[in-house]
């Protein structure tokens, strides 16, 4: 290349142009050798190199930058509440907009794959054995999306990660693909992939596993089966010291929630009304084996009130074209419910509102007297609702955000509708079992020990508190840290003996869940359909001796196998519309039951 001052010139007016092309911003402003400005649209970039061989990966650099200006809402942020995995994640979208850029534009995917062969070098030149995964990933990206042969040097940093990417992370090439030109859609994806790949915070608990070597375990862990050494995908449950508390009799008495099991109580047995029933209808005893590290607790206060205003935000992000199908769906159901609560008049009246209807008579007889009608009540039945959310590291992503969507705006709809919604989640505090195990291995390891978790039972919105007050709460649902093991026949035992206890008249329970129980340390110390078995036992004891209407969605999972009114869902996205639908429903049949007595 020449060193002709001119011919430099020359060059960075070519590379300039070229980069507001690509970038689709004719103003965009480019300075060279370093120099920059306070501009937000400016972007710096060093001199062009004198070296011919260098110059493609320089203008990989250029390209890559143009990408970014063209394809990325600089808006959307990502906060998971795990450092980690919030730069894996803003990795990732440098990896799209280059993908993005190579796809539409074959002039410039020959310079962005040599500008990433050069960071390989670097990286391993310096030996950055933390840029390590970053890099493998995306190698495998370009390879499976871009059908990329792959260079020696980026085949070094792919290989030893190769077979785990393949095998679970192939699935989501569909949806990596589909996303790629929505930012938001694919941070979820990749969201997804990371913890479907088992990578975790170093940050986490001490109980929780280092994701990325799964051969690194904790010491307790030791005398542990062998699947207890990874972390399951489908994980989350919760149970509460609160919720298990005594109701004596049937009149279900309003006792405080925040009654407490004592201590010294046999931590084997079961205190609720609904477990007694089902201890006395089934041969199969299901126990705990310690309820002394569960809790029950509310969702702000799990977090900061500054991190709960920013994963609130994250949420409405993720809103878009979810939230007005919804509330389309949602505004039929009001006028459903509305229309139940005030749906007829009574005529030929005093007073009350003139009765347009009959207007043509005073024309016709000016000396009639005017007739007016009033509304007419109907008898409208107080009803609270309750929506328990399986809170599991399977939820993570989407089908968590969807949940926390849909939630968000049936709270706002049926509450202008007068009907109360509580919102619930359950998962457990720890991994692997946590202080339930640690005591349990302390006390000498006996058989069959029950239950083996800390369950965490969280309120998102109690039913009396006011959506306007609650609605930042439902930003909680995509804390990563929070997904982990879900019990369900527990979480249901808790989200049912809430709601018998309040006096509305119908009560309805709806559950989202994504799959079946699933704790590790249970299963691994007790029969593997233990919390399979027991929550059948609790599915069917509602069914058959509560008033509480249950009905259930299943995502990606069929739940009908358990619960007599269920329906499955395939997508995320369909999770809003099936819930309302599953409401209108509900209500429709509660109309016509009226209308027919």
């Amino acid at each position: 290349m020449s060193n002709n001052p001119n011919s430099n010139e020359s060059i960075k007016d070519a590379i300039s142009s070229a980069t507001r092309a690509i970038a689709k911003d004719s103003s965009l402003e480019i300075n060279y050798g370093g120099l920059s400005n306070s501009s937000t649209n400016s972007i710096s970039l060093p001199n062009p190199p004198t070296n011919k061989k260098k110059f493609p990966e320089y203008r990989g650099n250029a390209d890559a930058v143009a990408c970014a200006k063209r394809y990325r809402n600089q808006d959307i942020s990502v906060d998971t509440g795990s450092s980690k995995i919030n730069n894996l994640l803003m990795q990732l979208e440098d990896v799209r907009v280059e993908i993005l850029g190579s796809k539409n534009f074959n002039g410039i995917a020959f310079n962005l794959k040599k500008r990433f062969e050069k960071k390989c070098i670097i990286s391993e030149l310096d030996n950055h054995d933390q840029d390590a995964l970053p890099l493998a990933l995306e190698a495998w990206l370009r390879q499976l999306l871009l059908k990329e042969k792959t260079s020696n040097v980026a085949s070094r940093y792919l290989d030893p990660w190769k077979n785990i990417f393949n095998a679970k992370g192939s699935i989501f090439r569909s949806e990596l693909e589909s996303s790629l030109e929505n930012q938001i859609e694919f941070t979820e994806v990749a969201r997804k992939l990371i913890y479907a790949l088992e990578i975790e915070d170093e940050s986490s608990n001490e109980e929780e596993i280092d994701q990325t070597n799964p051969e690194n375990t904790e010491e307790n862990d030791q005398e542990e089966t062998t699947d207890d050494d990874e972390i399951p995908s489908d994980s989350s449950s919760t149970e509460n010291l609160e919720g298990v508390e005594e109701i004596q009799d049937a009149d279900f008495d309003d006792s405080s929630d925040q009654s407490v099991i004592d201590e010294n109580q046999d931590s084997f047995a079961n205190h609720s009304w609904l477990e007694q029933i089902i201890q006395e209808q089934n041969n199969f005893s299901y126990k705990v084996f310690t309820r002394e590290f569960d809790e029950e607790i509310e969702a702000s206060s799990l977090c900061s009130f500054e991190e709960l205003n920013r994963l609130r935000k994250h949420l409405d992000q993720l809103m878009g074209p979810s939230k007005s199908t919804i509330s389309k769906l949602a505004n039929r159901l009001q006028r459903l419910l509305m229309a139940q609560q005030n749906r007829s008049w009574e005529f030929n009246k005093e007073e009350g509102i003139l009765d347009s209807s009959r207007l043509h008579k005073i024309i016709l007889d000016p000396v009639s007297p005017l007739t007016y009608k009033i509304e007419k009540d109907i008898e409208f039945k107080d009803t609270v609702m309750s929506i328990l959310v399986d809170s599991s590291g399977s939820m993570r992503g989407r089908s968590m955000a969807v949940a926390a969507i849909s939630a968000d705006i049936i709270s706002t709809t049926l509450e202008r509708c007068n009907v109360k919604t509580e919102v619930l989640g359950f998962t457990t505090s720890q991994w692997k079992g946590g202080e339930s195990r640690k005591l349990w291995m302390e006390s000498g390891k006996s058989e069959n020990p029950g239950r083996l978790n800390d369950l965490r039972h969280i309120i998102f919105k109690s039913a009396d508190m006011p959506w306007r007050r609650g609605h930042k709460n439902f930003g909680l649902m995509l804390r990563e840290g929070l997904l982990k093991e879900n019990v369900d026949g527990e979480a249901l035992i808790w989200a049912h003996d809430r709601l018998i206890k309040r006096s509305e008249q119908r009560k309805i329970l709806m559950v989202i869940s994504d799959g079946a129980p699933v704790d590790d340390s249970t299963l691994s110390t007790n029969p593997s359909n233990y919390l399979d078995i027991h929550l059948r036992q609790v599915i069917r004891s509602i069914q058959n001796n509560s008033p509480i209407e249950l009905i259930a969605i299943g995502i990606g999972h069929d739940v009908t196998r358990y619960y007599d009114k269920a329906v499955t869902i395939h997508r995320a996205e369909e999770l809003g519309g099936v819930m309302l639908n599953e409401l209108t429903n509900l209500f429709s049949q509660e109309d016509k039951r009226h209308r027919a007595s």
